[in-house]
């Protein structure tokens, strides 16, 4: 398989490598010359441009900064559509809009291209590594096209639905981490408000396996809640146990409150508690 790999930075480096080490037929192109040289090293061949390592390439992996990056490599006068076979497969894996897919897929489609949101998940040590997950939006047909040459540097490859849904779906996977760090923060504060130890609340934290839990709302098949007496039996646990959550709550902003701490987090806590578990019992 032809290969063209656009953006060596810390993660691409590390995906690059993998495929220069495979039997894929790989190109490689960074605007810098010297983060080039270790891939060519590996097996790679050095690019003179965007349009060079895409030049009659099977796939093109695109792993650059931003929008504005993005459509530059690839819609730019001497990028990878200007050079990409036709029914040929780009794969964006950058962490980009919305509006930046669809304005890829346009142009792509004047070329008959097609186009792959495919993020990627796992950090600079996922793609030394070769473990990286895929998250992938797109057509099937265009998935398989791709595999083999995702393959080298991927663990997992996921396709989550049409194109966009991957970028969806990595966004909101990280919108978990980020805002668990956030209320990780606010719970920090609020005990070290009151001399409790750091240390002890992690362990028990962790010991409780109070992260662990949320499998309870992960292992729902349907996000949308749904009245009690739909649930049969397990209506009345699920209400019981979404109702000692409020009271816990209700104890935490008391708590706050005395300890002159804000929580914001108690807010969406709140609205979305009830729904997560399945049943809607706004307060």
């Amino acid at each position: 398989m032809r290969v063209g790999f656009v953006g060596l930075g810390k993660m691409g480096a590390g995906m690059a490598g993998h495929l220069a080490a495979s039997d894929h037929d790989v190109a490689v192109y960074d605007a810098r010359p010297e983060a080039i040289a270790p891939l060519v090293a590996q097996g790679a061949r050095a690019a003179t441009s965007v349009a060079d390592a895409a030049g009659g390439a099977d796939l093109v992996s695109v792993v650059v900064l931003d929008d504005a990056q993005v459509l530059d490599v690839v819609t730019g006068p001497d990028g990878a559509l200007a050079a990409m076979p036709a029914g040929s497969v780009l794969a964006i894996h950058s962490t980009v809009t919305l509006d930046c897919i669809r304005a890829v897929a346009a142009a792509a489609a004047d070329a008959d291209v097609r186009v792959l949101d495919a993020g990627i998940s796992g950090g600079v040590p996922g793609a030394n590594a070769g473990t990286l997950m895929v998250i992938v939006g797109g057509e099937s047909d265009a998935i398989d096209a791709a595999r083999p040459g995702l393959a080298p540097w991927s663990g997992d490859i996921v396709h989550v639905g049409p194109l966009g849904a991957g970028m969806v779906a990595k966004i909101a996977r990280n919108y978990v981490q980020y805002v668990a760090f956030g209320l990780i923060h606010e719970a920090q504060t609020l005990a070290a408000a009151r001399d409790v130890d750091l240390g002890q609340l992690a362990h028990i934290i962790r010991s409780t396996k109070a992260l662990e839990l949320t499998d309870i709302v992960l292992d729902r098949a349907d996000a949308t809640p749904r009245a009690p007496a739909e649930l049969g039996d397990a209506g009345e646990i699920i209400v019981e146990m979404i109702e000692l959550g409020f009271k816990d709550l209700d104890v935490a902003e008391s708590i706050a409150a005395e300890l002159g701490v804000d929580l914001p987090g108690l807010t969406s806590a709140r609205a979305g508690f009830g729904p997560s578990v399945g049943v809607d019992l706004r307060r």
